[in-house]
C-alpha cells in the first residue's frame, strides 16, 4: 500500500496549557511544538500528565487555559471530537469487541470515505505490516493485549493521518514487536507527519527525535510557559535530564 505524502509546513502546537483535575494540576503551564516529518517523545511517570497532553492535542479534552492548535486550526470539534486527519492510538485501544480485528480497521477507513473493497484491502495489508495479519477473522474480544495493542496501531496506521498520536504504544509487545511498531510510527513521520508518543520506555524515547518530560504535570527543567521545540539528540539514563 502507497502512503499518500504531506506538505511539511504544518506543525502541532501547545501553549501554556493548563488542565485541572480533582485535587490537583493535570497540566500545569505546558507549551509544546511538535513538527512535521520528527517523532517527539512525552516521557513521565505514571501520572505525570501524559496522557492528558495527548487528549489535549487530539481534541478529546479542551484546556482550562491556553491554546492549542495544528496548522493554525483548530485541533477538535465542538463536540470533543478530534479533527479529521488526526489518529489516535489509545491506552485502552477504542476498538470494538464484537467486531473483528480487520472490521475495525475497515470501519476507520470507511469513516474518511474509503470504498469498501478498499477498505478491506488496506485494512488487511497494514494489520499485516503490524504482525497481526492472521487475526484478521479474529473478534477483538478473542485477542491477548499485545495483539489489541497491535491491531490499534494498524487502524491508526491505515488512515494515513496528518497527526498521530499513541498513548503508551508498545507497553503490551516485546522486544520484536515494539521496533516494529517504532518502525512503522517513524516510517510515519518520514512520510510528513506529526507523530507524538507518550511513553515509559526509554527505548522508545531514544527513536524519536526530540523529547518532552513531565514531571506533575510540568515540563521539566524549562521554565513554564515557554514553547518547547525539545532537545534533540538527548542521551537516556533512563530519562536523565541534561545537566541533571
Amino acid at each position: 500500500m502507497g502512503t499518500t505524502p504531506l506538505d511539511g509546513a504544518a506543525a502541532l502546537v501547545g501553549l501554556d496549557l493548563r488542565v485541572v483535575g480533582p485535587g490537583r494540576l493535570l497540566l500545569d503551564e505546558v507549551s509544546v511544538t511538535a513538527s512535521p516529518g520528527r517523532m517527539l517523545a512525552v516521557t513521565g511517570s505514571s501520572g505525570s500528565g501524559k496522557t492528558t497532553l495527548l487528549s489535549v492535542l487530539g481534541g478529546l479534552l479542551r484546556p482550562d487555559s491556553g491554546q492549542v492548535s495544528y496548522a493554525g486550526g483548530p485541533v477538535g470539534t465542538r463536540h470533543g471530537e478530534p479533527r479529521a486527519g488526526t489518529a489516535l492510538v489509545l491506552q485502552t485501544y477504542g476498538l470494538v469487541p464484537s467486531l473483528t480485528a480487520e472490521e475495525n480497521v475497515s470501519v476507520a477507513l470507511r469513516a474518511r470515505g474509503v470504498g469498501p473493497r478498499d477498505a478491506v484491502s488496506r485494512s488487511t495489508a497494514t494489520l499485516d505490516r503490524l504482525g497481526v495479519g492472521d487475526l484478521v477473522d479474529r473478534l477483538i474480544s478473542e485477542l491477548s493485549g499485545g495483539q489489541l495493542q497491535r491491531v490499534a496501531v494498524s487502524r491508526a496506521l491505515a488512515v494515513e493521518p496528518e497527526v498521530l498520536l499513541a498513548d503508551e504504544p508498545t507497553s503490551e509487545l516485546d522486544e520484536t514487536n515494539r521496533d516494529r511498531v517504532v518502525a512503522e510510527l517513524r516510517a510515519e513521520a518520514d512520510r510528513g507527519a506529526v507523530v507524538v508518543v507518550a511513553t515509559h520506555d526509554p527505548d522508545v524515547a531514544a527513536a524519536c527525535d526530540d523529547e518532552l518530560h513531565l514531571v506533575d504535570g510540568r515540563v521539566e527543567g524549562l521554565p513554564a510557559g515557554v514553547p518547547v521545540e525539545v532537545i534533540p539528540g538527548h542521551e537516556h539514563d533512563p530519562f536523565r535530564r541534561p545537566g541533571s
